[in-house]
This record gives C-alpha cells, structure tokens and sequence, in this order.
C-alpha cells in the first residue's frame, strides 16, 4: 500500500512538473530591440516612500537609481521640481542621461509657485544637462486648474528659461483646450491604450499611436510632439481586450521603441521602476508599469524570449513538494490505485493553487496593512485548500459517504462549511465593489481559485462516486453533507448566496460595459444609440479575466443552487 501511494503522488506529481514547465516557458516576443530606450519617466520612490506621506528619496538613492538607467535609456523625465529632485540635473549629467524636467502643478497656489521657482532655477542652473521642461503634468484632467491659470504658469516659465516649453496631458485634452496647445513651444501628450475609454489590445498599439499623433499634427501644424507617457502594466487587471501581463509589457515597450523609430516619433517610457506607493490611490495596476521592479530587477530583456514568473521555479518547487507529501500520507487509507491517483490529482491541484495564491497576494501587497492583509487571504486560502483534500480523501476512502444517511459523518474539522459560505459572501462583496468602483480595483480570480475550483472538484467527485453506487447524481451536487450533516445551511442562507452569486455574475459582466459607457468622451465620440450598442455588447465580453470571474461565481453558486431546488421539489412532493 505504501509503494503505490508513493508511486501514485511521483506519477502525478511528475505530471505536475511538466506541466509547470509547459506553462512557464519563455515566450517569444517580437521585436528585439538593442538600443537603450529614449527617456524613461523617473521617479525614485522606494517601498515605504510616497509624495503622499512627503517620506520622500535620498541623494544616494536617487544616484543609485539614475546609475542603473545607464545603457538602458538616453533620457528621463521627472514630474517635480522639488521634494528632493533638485539633484537630478547634475546627478543626471554625471551618467550621461538628458533630463526633461518637469515642475508638479496643483490647485494650491503657494505650491505652486515654488515648484515655478524651483523648475526655473533648475533650469538655468542645469542648461545642458535639462534640454526641456514641463510646467505640470494631467492638472486638467484632474481639474485643479482652468486652462487659463495654467497658461499664466507656462508663460511665467517660458520668460524665464532657454528650453522649450510644455505641459503635459492626455492627448484628448489638447483637443479640448487647443489655447494650451498655441501657447507651449512643443505639444507633450500621454498616450496609454491600456487607459483608453475604450482600452486598445496590445496587438493594436501601432494604429492607436499614429491615429492619436496625427490627430494632434493636424490640431497644431508644425509644433514639435513628445508623447510624454507610452507604457503598460505588468501586474494588476485586465481592461477590456488589454491584457496586463510581464510578456505584454515587454511587447508593448519593445514596439514602442521601434514604432518611434519607423514613426519619427519623440516618446518617453513611463515607467523607470514600479512604484508602490501609487497602489494607494489605483491599486495594483497603477503600482506596476516600471520596467525595473521596485527591487531594481530589469523584468524583462529588450531582446529574446520573455518568462512570466521569474521565480516560477520556486513557485513549482513548494506547489509540487507540499503535493507530493500531501498525497503520500493521505494515500494509504486509499483503496486501489485509481483512487491514490486521484488524490494525488486533488493534492496537486490544491497545492498549486494554494501556493499560486499565497505568492500573489504578496506581490500585491505595498503597505504594511496590505502585508496584514495578505496573510489572511493566503490562509483563508491554504485552510480551505487542505479541507478540500481532506474531504476528498474522506469521500474516497469511504466512498459510501458520497450518498445516504453516511453524509452526516465525519466532523467538519477545517471548517469547510463554513469557509464555503464566508468565500461566498467574500466573492459578492468584491463584485458589488468592482461594480461600483472598479477601475482600478483587483479582480480576484486568484483569491478564489481554490474554493472555486476546489469546490466544484469535490462535488464532482462525490456525483461521480454516487453514480457509481448507483445513487442520484444531482443530489451530491448540493451544497449538503459537503463538509458536514446534511441540512447544515438552512434554505434560506442557500437561496440567499445563490441569488447573490448569480445576479453578481450576471453584474461583473455588465460592469464592463458601463464602465465604457460612462467613458468621459463615449456620447461624443459615438453620438448615435446604433453606434453605443455593438460597442457596450463587445466591452462586456472583451475581458477575459472579467469573463473568468463571472465563471468562478457561477461555479460558486452552483452547489447552494441546487440546494434550493432540491429542497423545493421537495416541498412540491
């Protein structure tokens, strides 16, 4: 018995490995590029620093940071003319690296004017080392100023300095105050597909970029045009068909750089390195568009094949190891070899599941409250992970248990009951959440892969042991005697999360196509209802992480769903 749990949990977890493999290889991506990046947006905040808490960069910090762009960009552009960034410019010059220095306007004054200060001063101290300046950065977007009051800035600036001038915004809103436009000596617009009211594919960034610039040609002949900001994220979620990834980043970055070649465009990367402290206000996404990590780990080469997971071994190695000792000591109470396989199946399954989610909340974890946090999803995950596996072993052991009066045994020790029942409140939440608020808001289809998939395994299980004993398969796909006696949740708390859980899924899908709808420039791009439908019915389908998601709370429901209509014909009868 005990070599054929041993020889069970090697076959699978040999299995297992492949298919980490499989998963994780490099993937080619198209094009290389060998030669440094024209600017890159620098902002050198490390973890527990943040503009936000004035908790702000070292002189020696920022020189290690500059040294590290060293043959990985000819430029950078800063956002602030203070705050500790007044030793860019010399520390810039000493590695080589031509800075568009840039001053942070907002709706107070006083600030205001010493960043003009602090920008003028900089820029005539530091003539060859600043070639341009910005005078603000998206302060329309965001209202805090009128175009008029900016205006009085750029002039301000545009009298007291040698390099040309500018400011900096989403290209829309050229278009909408084309007076800032005529008063800056060089437009400087953000173009970034990812944040398009209509989110651009990765696939289709090189139309995006020369529709969009010559837009803006057209708008001001003859001004020089600097896309200030061109990048995308690596970690986060999905917008429509903007898929975030480690590989889609390399992509975009690469094509980047040789679109502005082909192009003859002036771009700047945004950004140097991840910064964590924009977590606070746009979550994991906004957190995760460096192209060096927050650790100062370039994620990816500008030529070759792109991993992923770059510690997708490490991952591998506690997922398959924890697996492998999982289905070796609950395998020998296993009758017959088929079923030590499929324990060893669920063993792997779980752990890999559970370790992928561990790892993943931490990676989204930037503030020592999120750390809190993270440990008790990891271990919400990891407890009913092995309840899981438990009752799988339960279940095929025994596999009388699967039917009949024998579902009122054992005790429900990991308390999977009542951990189904918390994921499932936990799954509506989040997408009331997403519903209302969820631009930037995580959508959790790793935070809920073990009670999703983990669950419907397990009801599949038991029908198909009930099938087998010649029992009605739908009724062990209740939610009843999953973990404990059947009739452990009332018909009313299974009607209420089933409910819940269905119209949240019909909700996550909607949820995409409102947030198109709603879109600041969608009823005047597409004035027309003919022209808003196919748009709106395309965005809610587009997402394929949203998509998922609406998947896994289908699959949640499933179990309390067939409670309640077991319990009704029931009544019927």
């Amino acid at each position: 018995m005990r070599l054929a749990s041993f020889v069970a949990a090697l076959v699978i977890s040999a299995a297992a490995a492949a298919l980490w493999f499989i998963c994780d290889r490099p993937v080619p991506v198209e094009p290389s590029w060998n030669e440094p990046l024209r600017s890159v947006s620098f902002a050198p905040f490390r973890r527990g620093q943040s503009p936000l808490t004035k908790t702000y960069p070292t002189p020696v910090q920022i020189e290690e940071d500059l040294r590290a762009l060293v043959g990985h960009a000819r430029g950078i552009r800063t956002y602030t003319a203070r705050e500790g960034m007044d030793v860019v410019p010399e520390l810039a010059a000493k590695y080589g690296l031509k800075v568009i220095f840039g001053a942070w306007l907002g709706s107070e004054r006083d600030i205001n004017d010493r960043e003009i200060d602090a920008l003028i001063s900089a820029a005539n101290a530091h003539p060859d080392a600043i070639e341009r300046v910005l005078v603000g950065n998206e302060v329309l977007l965001r209202r805090d100023l009128t175009s008029e009051q900016l205006i009085s800035y750029i002039r301000r600036v545009k009298a007291a300095v040698k390099q040309p001038v500018s400011y900096a915004d989403v290209w829309a809103f050229y278009l909408k105050y084309p007076e800032v436009g005529r008063e800056v000596d060089y437009i400087t617009i953000h173009i970034l597909p990812f944040w398009e009211d209509e989110p651009v594919a990765i696939d289709h960034i090189e139309e995006h970029f020369v529709k969009i610039v010559d837009r803006i040609r057209q708008a001001f002949p003859g001004k020089p045009i600097l896309i200030g900001e061109a990048g995308w994220p690596s970690l986060g979620r999905d917008r429509g068909p903007a898929v975030v990834s480690t590989v889609n980043e390399a992509r975009f970055v690469r094509q980047m750089a040789a679109i502005a070649k082909r192009h003859d465009f002036d771009y700047n990367v945004v950004e140097a390195f991840d910064q964590p402290w924009k977590a606070a206000l746009e979550n994991t996404v906004g957190a995760s568009w460096g192209v060096f990590d927050i650790d100062r780990k370039a994620k990816f080469e500008m030529s070759g094949p792109v991993v992923e997971v770059a510690d997708w071994p490490l991952r591998a190695a506690w997922a398959i190891g924890i697996g492998f000792l999982t289905a070796l000591a609950f395998g020998r109470s296993i009758p017959g070899f088929a079923g030590k396989l499929t324990l060893a199946l669920f063993a792997q399954l779980l752990s890999w599941l559970a370790v992928t989610t561990v790892f993943h909340v931490e990676a989204v974890s930037f503030r020592w409250w999120q750390d809190i946090w993270a440990v008790f999803r990891g271990g919400l995950a990891a407890v009913m992970a092995v309840a899981v596996v438990v009752r799988a072993r339960e279940l095929l052991a025994e596999p009388r248990r699967a039917v009949g009066p024998a579902l009122s045994e054992p005790p429900d020790r990991w308390r999977g009951d009542g951990l189904s029942r918390l994921f499932g409140l936990y799954a509506v939440v989040w997408t009331l959440l997403l519903a209302v608020d969820g631009r930037y808001r995580d959508i959790p289809v790793i935070d809920f892969s073990v009670p999703a998939v983990g669950l419907l395994c397990l009801l599949l299980l038991r029908a198909l042991l009930a099938g087998r004993q010649g029992a009605p398969v739908l009724p062990a796909l209740a939610f009843d005697g999953l973990f404990r006696r059947a009739g452990g949740v009332s018909f009313r708390q299974a009607a209420w999360l089933a409910g819940c859980l269905l119209l949240s899924s019909v909700a996550a899908i909607a949820s995409e196509g409102l947030a198109v709808m709603f879109g600041e420039d969608f009823t005047k791009d597409h004035p027309t209802f003919g022209e808003q439908v196919p748009l709106i019915l395309r965005a809610m389908i587009s997402n394929r992480e949203m998509n998922l998601w609406a998947i896994m709370l289908l699959s949640l429901a499933l179990p309390y769903l067939v409670n309640v209509l077991r319990r009704r014909a029931g009544s019927a009868g």
